[in-house]
This record gives C-alpha cells, structure tokens and sequence, in this order.
C-alpha cells in the first residue's frame, strides 16, 4: 500500500524570513508593533511563524523583490 501524498507548506521562523529578505528582525519587529505590517495569523509557543503570504506582504514593506530561487513555498529552513 502506498502511503497518501500531501503538500506541505514551508513555514518559516523570524530569522529564517529575515535571511530570505535581508532584513535584520529588529525592523520586522519594530514594522509589527507600529501596526505597518499585519501580524502572522499562526504563532507556535507564541512566536511568530510564517507562512509564505506572510514573508510576501513584508517582502513587499520593505521594497524587496524575491528572487526565483528564493521562492517562498519551496524555501526550506536549514
């Protein structure tokens, strides 16, 4: 019997978001708490976790452009 297929979606922490813009996360943080940016609706243990609408919208904030191979669903966190 073959096992079932399903699609995972990469979930990112901050750090791993702010190495995929080339942010510090003190700016990300700071862009959440003036209200800039919406906050990530999943929080895991209370931190923030990122789905890849999210890293889009502050890719979008800060004026960077996501290159091919930094496609946000195929981004695995090393």
């Amino acid at each position: 019997m073959r096992p079932k297929e399903f699609h995972v979606t990469a979930l990112l922490a901050l750090k791993d978001v702010c190495k995929v813009i080339g942010v510090q996360p003190y700016r990300v943080q700071h862009a959440y708490s003036i209200g800039a940016v919406p906050e990530p609706k999943l929080r895991i243990s209370g931190r923030r976790v990122f789905e890849p609408i999210d890293i889009k919208r502050l890719a979008k904030h800060f004026n960077v452009t996501l290159k091919a191979e930094q496609a946000v669903t195929a981004e695995v966190a090393e």
